[in-house]
């Protein structure tokens, strides 16, 4: 990957990571107080500061950040409930967690390198919640069918 594929891969991130703090917002407008929401914001942040990281990364790499943004927010909106909506988010939060690693397997900065690592961890992280939140929605719903 020379360094142009390098800024499209970052931007690229940057556009769906946009998206991903329209996510944390819109379901968080629904959920009730306490942890499920807590960590819907804890989501919300972890995409904002992740916009913040990709464009550092863009610069380092000498090149402009983006200032689009891709529709995974339309089509996460677009599902009827919030198991899939959740479960839509995990897919999304691990697709990015996939871009991440094509980008650390390639030369680039270490400052780069040490905040894509940092937001991979948090990815997956939020990928197990979210994975972990669908799982038991299901259960609750299949106990609720069943009595």
């Amino acid at each position: 990957m020379d360094t142009q594929e390098k800024i499209a891969a970052l931007n690229e991130l940057l556009e769906a990571e946009r998206a991903g703090v329209e996510v944390g917002t819109l379901l968080k407008k629904n959920a009730p107080k306490g942890y499920f929401r807590n960590y819907l914001l804890k989501i919300e942040a972890d995409e904002a500061v992740s916009c913040a990281v990709i464009e550092r990364g863009v610069r380092a790499l000498g090149g402009e950040p983006s200032k689009g943004q891709n529709d995974f927010a339309e089509k996460v909106a677009a599902l009827p409930t919030l198991i899939e909506r959740l479960d839509l988010l995990a897919r999304g939060q691990w697709w990015v967690v996939k871009r991440i690693d094509k980008l650390l397997a390639e030369e680039i900065p270490a400052e780069v390198r040490s905040e894509l690592e940092e937001m991979r961890h948090e990815h997956v992280v939020n990928v197990d919640w979210c994975n972990e939140q669908v799982a038991e929605m299901k259960a609750e719903a299949e106990e609720t069918a069943t009595t």
